[in-house]
Order: structure tokens, then C-alpha cells, then sequence
């Protein structure tokens, strides 16, 4: 055969590659924005007045009014909450996604009492009392505001699939920013109790280090897959319940170190949705770390953030997210298919979760379309269904506030 015709043939090969696996190259464009209306907007600075408004203003949970749609909700979640406590302890969900592995969540108790100290108002008295009971126990044993989490394998399986024992990950969860310092705050507040000395000196001890260490955040890239927006969004949480617990406690001090640098991270959190319209990042979460996205920052996103998003991002953060919503129909649908994450099967769990934050916080949708968007649980002891029920109910209640 000639030099020509080997060339020939080499050129052939390569086109016919091309085309049969065209599939695979294009499934990673799902992990970015499918359009190219991107929304910017130039820094701000924010005031003490704005940080210390914020901080300082906590939404109201409560019951459903009289809407048919919001009672079946707080129906569904009064079942899965009552579930979930008749079934503890629960391992945490291990989750297949395909090419990129196994994922692990509901691996730390900040989640756990966060979220269930946001359901307590809209939830019937005798679920109420369990869950205050059940988290009362669990303070002692497992306090939010700690760095350890759970261990992967003990408890009764939260899946709906089997997971063969030997695919199970090993280990322990881990906290990766303080957003458990502000489920400890939460807890406190709902269920009407007093922060202990004890636990305000360990969470004294927790966020030393973000207190007086320089934070570094980068508004233009959207990180090596570390989390690192999830984390800004975690840590600036866990300075709101500093500032609040340091209020309760008559500590001056705390109260106003945990001001001033939320001044500075709740400056970066509103700069990242206005200068970097990027809103996925790669994530090295999974344990194959291949093919893998997240919506960082959304994820760990409390009202209050969110609050302060919509306000100051200049609509930037609520146009994006239109957009990329938008461009994903389904996206709300338990286990559905690959929106982000290359060639995987499903998405991740926290991939709704993040864009519900975002429908109900930022863009502040109509309660009846959020309501629309509660599927059915992942899984047993689902957080983030229990979330986004009280989201929900809250939206259709009015969205109403309190101040502290």
C-alpha cells in the first residue's frame, strides 16, 4: 500500500471516529450554559447597614394557608419527616451516577438539623415534638457545628436500589465550611431553646480560623472542582449564626468580628453572581472525578444569602438562572436525566436542590409554580425534599420575614 493511499485511509478512519462517537464529545457541552445570553454586572460594595439587616432578618416558616396544592405538600412532608423518624439512624445516601462514580450526601449533621429546624413550623404538633425530641438527643451526640460527620456505614440503607456491601464507600463525613454553626442557630431558634455554654465555647473554638484567617476567593474562575462557592456560601452561613448566637450570649466582640468579615464574604458572594455568569463548575466530588459539574453556589445557599442576592446582584443572578433553568426542562424530576455531569446516568441530588434555592430565593418565582416543582424523594430521610417543601409553603405564605 503507498504512503498515499495509507494517508488515505488514516483521514477516512479519523472522520468515521468522529462521527460515531460525536455523541460523546457533545454530551460534555451539557456541563455549560447551552446559551449564550450571559448577564454581567460591575462589583458593589455593600454597607454595614445592608450586612447587619441581614443578618439579622430570618424568614418565618408556618403552616399551609388554605391552598389545596400547599396543603398536599405539607401532607407529603409531614409523611416523610415521620418516616424518616421512625426509620433513624440512616446511613448516608450513596448515590450511582455512572462515569463519574459513586457520590455520598446527608453525610454531616448541619444539613440534618438545619433543615429540619426549618420544617418544625410547618409541620403537625406530633411530628413537631418528635423532631424536637429526636434533635434534642442528637446535640449531644453529633452537634452540627463539629467537623466530623457520620460514618458511611452505619445505619439502615436510605436507598431505594440495593447497594451491594462491597460498593459501599468507607469512611466518614466531613465538614468542608461552617454552615453547621448556623443549622446550630437554627435549631436553637425554632425550637425555642437557649445556646448551652458548652456548645458556644466549642463553636467559639470552630470558627477561630474563619474569623481571623484572610479569605481567599476567586470571583473569575470557577475552581478545580473543590467546592469552592459551596464553601463561601457555607462559611458566610456559619458567620450569620455566629453573629446571631454572639447576640444571644451578650457577646459584643464575636458579634461584631463575625459582622465585619461577613461584610467581606457577603461582598463576594453578591460580586461572584454579578461579574461571573459561569454558574457551573467542575467537581471532584464523586469518586471517579470524571464528567462531573456543580452548581456550587447554589448549594448550601440559605434564605438570608439568598435574600441578599436578589437584592444587590442586580439582577444578574435571577437572569442567569432563568436561563440555565429554562434550557433544562425536567430539571426538578427525582433521578432524572443527565442535565450536568457529561455521561452519567441521573444527576447528582444536590443539582435540584441548588436550582430550587435558586427559583424560590433569587429569581423569588410564584409559589404555585414552585409547587409544581416538588417530585417525589430521592431517598429516605431526603433533605433536600423536606427543603424544598418548606421553601415552597414558605413562598405561598408570602415570603414573610422576622426580625431578631
Amino acid at each position: 500500500m503507498t504512503d498515499t493511499l495509507h494517508r488515505i485511509v488514516f483521514k477516512l478512519i479519523v472522520t468515521i471516529s468522529a462521527l460515531f462517537f460525536v455523541d460523546s464529545a457533545a454530551s460534555q457541552n451539557i456541563v455549560a450554559l447551552f446559551s449564550d445570553r450571559r448577564f454581567t454586572a460591575n462589583p458593589v460594595r455593600l454597607t454595614d447597614t445592608d450586612v447587619s439587616e441581614l443578618f439579622f432578618r430570618t424568614p418565618e416558616f408556618a403552616r399551609p394557608s388554605n391552598s389545596s396544592e400547599a396543603r398536599r405538600v405539607a401532607a407529603k412532608l409531614d409523611t416523610h419527616v415521620s418516616a424518616f423518624l421512625d426509620g433513624v439512624p440512616w446511613m448516608p445516601f450513596q448515590h450511582t451516577l455512572g462515569i463519574s462514580g459513586h457520590e455520598i450526601s446527608f453525610a454531616h449533621p448541619d444539613e440534618m438539623f438545619m433543615v429540619l429546624a426549618h420544617v418544625l413550623p410547618c409541620l403537625t404538633a406530633g411530628t413537631a415534638g418528635r423532631i424536637k425530641e429526636f434533635l434534642g438527643a442528637e446535640a449531644s451526640k453529633t452537634p452540627p457545628y463539629m467537623e466530623q460527620g457520620f460514618d458511611h456505614l452505619s445505619g439502615r440503607p436510605r436507598e431505594s436500589y440495593d447497594v451491594p456491601s462491597g460498593l459501599r464507600m468507607a469512611g466518614r463525613g466531613r465538614a468542608g465550611h461552617a454552615l453547621g454553626v448556623y443549622a446550630y442557630w437554627a435549631w436553637c431558634h425554632y425550637a425555642r431553646k437557649a445556646p448551652g455554654d458548652s456548645d458556644w465555647s466549642a463553636i467559639q473554638a470552630r470558627v477561630r480560623s474563619l474569623l481571623e484567617t484572610e479569605y481567599k476567593f476567586n470571583l473569575q474562575t470557577n475552581g478545580p472542582g473543590k467546592g469552592e462557592a459551596l464553601r463561601l456560601n457555607g462559611d458566610l452561613a456559619g458567620l450569620i449564626g455566629v453573629a446571631r448566637l454572639a447576640r444571644l450570649r451578650g457577646d459584643d466582640a464575636v458579634e461584631q468580628q463575625a459582622l465585619r468579615r461577613g461584610r467581606e464574604l457577603l461582598e463576594l458572594r453578591v460580586n461572584l453572581e454579578r461579574t461571573n455568569p459561569f454558574l457551573l463548575e467542575t467537581s471532584d466530588a464523586a469518586t471517579k472525578k470524571l464528567h462531573n459539574a456543580r452548581l456550587s453556589r447554589y448549594v448550601a445557599l440559605v434564605p438570608e444569602v439568598g435574600e441578599a442576592l436578589a437584592r444587590f446582584s442586580a439582577d444578574c443572578g435571577a437572569r442567569n438562572l432563568k436561563v440555565f433553568r429554562e434550557e433544562r426542562n425536567g430539571w426538578f424530576l427525582a433521578y432524572g436525566d443527565r442535565f450536568i455531569g457529561g455521561e452519567n446516568y441521573t444527576n447528582p441530588i444536590h443539582f435540584p436542590r441548588a436550582l430550587f434555592a435558586g427559583a424560590a430565593l433569587i429569581e423569588q418565582l410564584p409559589a404555585e409554580q414552585l409547587l409544581t416543582f416538588i417530585d417525589v424523594p430521592w431517598c429516605q430521610g431526603d433533605f433536600y425534599f423536606m427543603e424544598r417543601c418548606a421553601l415552597a409553603l414558605w413562598m405561598e405564605a408570602g415570603r414573610p420575614w422576622k426580625k431578631l
